[in-house]
């Protein structure tokens, strides 16, 4: 069953940054990428990068909770949770209400790696940013600041909870 498409025509200006978004994301996962092959966690996969900082946004989580934050399938997601609970990253734990239900927490082992990542990328970014002026640097903010009220509204970031794991919630990203 196909979906169906909005027949309305953007604006030349929608257009142009829905056309830019599109265009620029897979080259910020690539520096992304990048940054964490060229780092001291080569091991660690932009995939398995995503499940160590949903699982450290939605500690407790159950496997189905993971999955769809993700975009993959319970298959999908249960081997990469398998990968990182045999590497020591995540832990399973059984339910205490429901023995049949287990949640997935970040070990201490998981939160170093995930820190340590996150310095990496940064540094990345920040290599990357080094060479822009005041004004571009004000203006990337300014865009930043828009594109996450549009797409990240009322999202913690994952830093903020690893420092303060009171606030995670499922409403976080």
């Amino acid at each position: 069953m196909q979906q169906s498409v909005d027949k309305t025509t953007p604006s030349p200006d929608i257009r142009h940054c829905s056309e830019a978004l599109l265009a620029l994301t897979p080259a910020l996962m690539q520096a992304l990428r990048l940054s964490m092959r060229g780092g001291l966690v080569p091991e660690l996969s932009v995939p398995q990068f995503r499940v160590l900082v949903h699982a450290c946004l939605r500690p407790g989580a159950t496997l189905n909770q993971l999955t769809e934050p993700l975009g993959v399938s319970t298959a999908t997601a249960s081997r990469m949770v398998e990968t990182l609970v045999l590497r020591g990253l995540l832990a399973r734990r059984t339910g205490v209400v429901d023995r049949r239900q287990v949640s997935i927490a970040l070990t201490p082992a998981g939160q170093r790696v995930l820190d340590n990542a996150h310095t990496l990328a940064l540094a990345q970014f920040d290599a990357q940013l080094a060479g822009l002026d005041a004004a571009s640097l004000s203006a990337l903010s300014t865009a930043f600041d828009v594109l996450t009220t549009i797409f990240a509204a009322g999202a913690t970031p994952w830093t903020a909870v690893a420092e303060h794991p009171e606030i995670a919630s499922q409403e976080c990203l």
